[in-house]
């Protein structure tokens, strides 16, 4: 993992970041390239060693000799958690690097403290992939990560994490994040490998909505005609609805509200058999669709390189 050193990164993106760590650590926090070595639990680790220096004197020589043993498992494990704690902040600060959108709405400072709390104790790479992201996202825009998200997180196995990407990267959005899901499964589980045991484990998990028949629909037209757009991660699919076009709906997967938050994490990947699967859910005579690559501009959204959906 490449080093970032935080003394040369400037800029409010970097300020709020060493603030919201600062709150959640208790202390201002010193950037690894600076600091020479960890000072975690340094008055309990004097305290220990005042009492091994007692035992040796009084000639206790195995109670000393627990005093070392105690000493050395607290330095170990305090160096292990600045280890975890410093890596997470790096991928922060890498997400960070090139923002220049920042809420200027501090982060909660009991946010911070179960933040910091937790990721102390994460050493999967992968996982303080996650972690790190989670940070810079809520830097750049407080509540975008609720406690109940970094609870279930924290108690999220890496098994289950790679389970959960496959939904993920399949979410689609028009106003909210769903599935596509209109056979009942079969084409989730022939093209993505997603079995009705993963979804199963994603509602034991409250990751997505346990109802079943669940549909994402867009209203009838009357006398107005109606553009609608759905997301795919850069790809979008964009519906122009003429006159009297009845309702269409699709049934869906919904995910919850900390799946939606999870999901952020996640850069839906592009496969073009899903793509013909939702376009060919909305087909109709008075609607053309158009799908491309998908380029956000201010609040706007504009199709590039795009083509004509014909059944």
């Amino acid at each position: 993992m490449p080093e970032i050193n935080l003394i040369k990164l400037e800029g409010k993106p970097f300020e709020k970041l060493i603030e919201v760590i600062s709150k959640g650590i208790g202390t201002l926090y010193k950037p690894r390239a600076i600091r020479k070595e960890a000072d975690s639990k340094a008055y309990e680790i004097e305290i220990i060693e005042q009492a091994k220096s007692k035992a040796i004197a009084e000639g206790k020589e195995l109670e000393a000799d627990t005093y070392l043993r105690i000493q050395e498992r607290l330095l170990f494990n305090e160096t292990e958690r600045q280890k975890s704690i410093d890596n997470v902040v790096e991928i922060a600060a890498e997400q960070l690097k090139n923002e220049d959108n920042i809420s200027p709405e501090p982060v909660d400072k009991d946010w911070s403290k179960r933040f910091f709390n937790i990721v102390q104790d994460i050493s999967d790479e992968e996982m303080q992939s996650l972690w790190g992201r989670i940070l810079a996202g809520e830097t750049k825009q407080p509540n975008s990560y609720s406690k109940r998200t970094l609870e279930l997180l924290k108690n999220l196995s890496k098994a289950e994490a790679e389970t959960f990407t496959k939904f993920a990267e399949l979410k689609i959005v028009s106003g909210n994040g769903v599935i596509w899901n209109n056979d009942n499964g079969d084409f989730l589980k022939k093209e993505f490998n997603i079995t009705f045991n993963d979804r199963l484990l994603m509602t034991e998990l409250g990751l997505i909505s346990s109802e079943n028949n669940l549909e994402f629909s867009f209203p009838p037209t009357k006398t107005d005609k109606s553009t609608n757009v759905i997301e795919y991660g850069n790809k979008g699919i964009v519906l122009y609805r003429d006159e009297n076009t009845p309702k269409q709906a699709i049934k869906v997967l919904v995910f919850t509200k900390t799946g939606m938050e999870l999901s952020k994490l996640i850069e839906p990947k592009s496969n073009s058999n899903y793509i013909t699967k939702i376009c060919s859910s909305f087909t109709n005579p008075k609607v053309k669709i158009e799908y491309g690559d998908l380029l956000k501009i201010g609040g706007g959204l504009r199709l590039l390189n795009k083509s004509e959906f014909n059944k």
